[in-house]
Parts: C-alpha cells; sequence; structure tokens
C-alpha cells in the first residue's frame, strides 16, 4: 500500500461505493474492462454500426448510461427525475463517418464523462445517513441507486465488449 492509500477499512461506505464508481467506470474493475475501457478506441462510425441485428449499438449504450448517470445524480440530490422512453434511450446517429458525426460522437464521450464525474461527486458527497434515505425510482435506497448504478455500468460494459466480438472492429 502506498503511503498516501487508505486502508479500506478506514473509509466511509460512501467513500468506498465511489471507489467502486471509479473501477466500474475507469478501469481496475474485477469483473474485466471498465465501461471506459470498453469505449476507448471507438470512432464514431464504429460505434453507429449495428453489428447485431436488434441489439443496440455502441453508441445507443453509450447515451443511454449517460442517461442514467444523469438520472441518478438528480435523484441523489433529490429531484423526482422521471424516465421517459426517449430519454431511457435517446436518439442517436445512424450514419457513415463525416465530420458532424465524429464531433457528435466526441460530445457524447464527453457527456458521458460531465455526468460520470456528477454523480461520482454526488456519491461521495453522501454521509452515511443519507445511504439508506429513501430515493424515487426504482429502488427503494439511496444505496441501491448507486448498486444499481454499478450493476449498469458493468453489464453495458461487457455489452460493448460483445459488440466488438460480434464485428464492430476496435
Amino acid at each position: 500500500m502506498s503511503a498516501t492509500a487508505q486502508p479500506t477499512s478506514s473509509l466511509t461506505e460512501a467513500a468506498r461505493l465511489a471507489d467502486q464508481l471509479e473501477r466500474a467506470h475507469r478501469g481496475g474493475a474485477w469483473h474485466g474492462p471498465s465501461f471506459s475501457e470498453a469505449v476507448a478506441g471507438l470512432d464514431a462510425s464504429t460505434a453507429a454500426r449495428r453489428p447485431i441485428p436488434e441489439a443496440h449499438t455502441a453508441w445507443e449504450i453509450v447515451a443511454h448510461v449517460s442517461s442514467w448517470l444523469d438520472v441518478g445524480r438528480r435523484r441523489i440530490e433529490g429531484e423526482a427525475a422521471e424516465v421517459t422512453p426517449a430519454l431511457d434511450w435517446p436518439e442517436t446517429v445512424s450514419v457513415e463517418s463525416s465530420d458532424a458525426v465524429d464531433a457528435a460522437w466526441r460530445a457524447e464521450l464527453a457527456t458521458l464523462e460531465e455526468r460520470f464525474a456528477g454523480f461520482h461527486a454526488a456519491v461521495a458527497r453522501l454521509d452515511e445517513a443519507r445511504l439508506d434515505a429513501p430515493v424515487a425510482g426504482s429502488d427503494p435506497t439511496v444505496r441501491g441507486l448507486i448498486y444499481g448504478i454499478l450493476q449498469h455500468l458493468a453489464y453495458h460494459g461487457g455489452q460493448l465488449v460483445l459488440l466488438g466480438k460480434a464485428g464492430a472492429p476496435r
């Protein structure tokens, strides 16, 4: 352990959850590639490709996860954020590469990072008592919401890896 690292047992539950979010999103996750690692290297054309008919594209998955990170943050902050079908699975592009599409993909990735940072910060700021507080949405507590987002990152990160194996070249 480095001189600056704290033993896990001395961290608050919110800090442990924030650490797990960082691992699931950025790297060091036990389950394999993190969400960001699964997205790394995708260009707009590849992200918009649909190698499995009837499955979501990588771009659609990124937009979906990004939306849920934002919903999660808003719910932790006390907003009863409703999830419409358009918010759950936002519209994305379905054309091959162009300068405008490339810029839109870069903007989508920037939005994902911004929303992850916002959700992560909201979790890191939580005090212990707030973790078991009720929250609007599918989970009855803030803790349940955070666990759900962790599971969501792992699930959709796995989908991105499978899309790559199915013909969305990396």
